[in-house]
């Protein structure tokens, strides 16, 4: 089995977190892993973010880059536990089975990591650094985190051109038609990075913060795991529920780095 650097402990600066990220990619890579695929995005991502640090797009980037380094060691932790192969939530559990079976198109594959580490993560980081702020539950100090959080959309909003031509140029030639047939049947690519975001996030972020015990905190967080793996099951079945033969054209689509 193949092995990555290890995330025992949280990184120490967004710096560290990018770089440990490029080397997670190049191992996935090296092995043909369908799981580099999000990591690219991941990848590209968190570059972008560190950019709107540097440019004080935030109105908090200290407390933002707190949240990123905390949010990427989540993922960092869910990658590990495919590795020693301990149990993980349901939705990064069938994302990373949809890409060691290797039967979905690359845009499916990026859309799971997405799905998994936005709608679940996010909130379990969000919760987990505002309580260690202790500001929960005074409305003016979360109005201000509330805003950072929300120009997270922003940035994704602006990134799903680049996004899809990354994923082009490495992985899908043609993965704009592919994108078009998801505008036709389902949301546009770029609505399911926001829709959930805005309001699905947050919303569960404050339900976290307000569990008064560990045991209905686990209930939240097992909650949010069944509704981010309903979305994920979505995803993965996409093609064969509209479209059946594409189950035997996917592998030769792979392959050509068609699709």
């Amino acid at each position: 089995m193949r092995t990555v650097q290890s995330s025992v402990e949280e990184s120490q600066t967004l710096d560290l977190v990018i770089l440990q990220m490029e080397e997670r990619l190049k191992t996935l890579e090296e092995h043909k892993d369908f799981n580099s695929v999000f990591q690219r995005v991941y990848l590209l991502m968190t570059k972008e973010m560190q950019k709107r640090l540097a440019a004080d797009f935030f109105t908090d980037p200290i407390w933002m880059e707190r949240l990123l380094i905390h949010f990427a060691d989540r993922y960092f932790q869910a990658m590990d536990n495919l590795q020693s192969e301990k149990e993980d939530s349901r939705c990064w559990t069938l994302a990373f089975r949809m890409a060691e079976q290797k039967q979905t198109f690359v845009l499916q594959d990026a859309l799971l990591g997405i799905n998994a580490h936005i709608n679940y993560d996010l909130p379990l980081a969000l919760h987990h650094i505002i309580s260690k702020e202790k500001i929960w539950p005074d409305s003016r100090l979360m109005l201000h985190r509330r805003k950072d959080h929300e120009r997270i959309n922003d940035v994704l909003a602006e990134l799903v051109d680049i996004v899809q031509d990354e994923l082009s140029a490495h992985y899908a030639r043609f993965i704009k038609w592919m994108d078009r047939l998801l505008r036709r049947h389902d949301e546009k690519l770029s609505s399911f990075f926001l829709s959930h975001c805005r309001t699905n996030v947050w919303y569960n972020t404050e339900l976290l913060l307000n569990t008064t015990s560990l045991e209905q905190f686990k209930k939240e967080q097992q909650r949010i795991d069944q509704e981010v793996h309903r979305i994920g099951i979505e995803i993965a079945t996409f093609h064969s529920r509209r479209f059946s033969f594409t189950k035997h054209f996917v592998p030769l689509s792979r392959k050509y780095k068609w699709f």
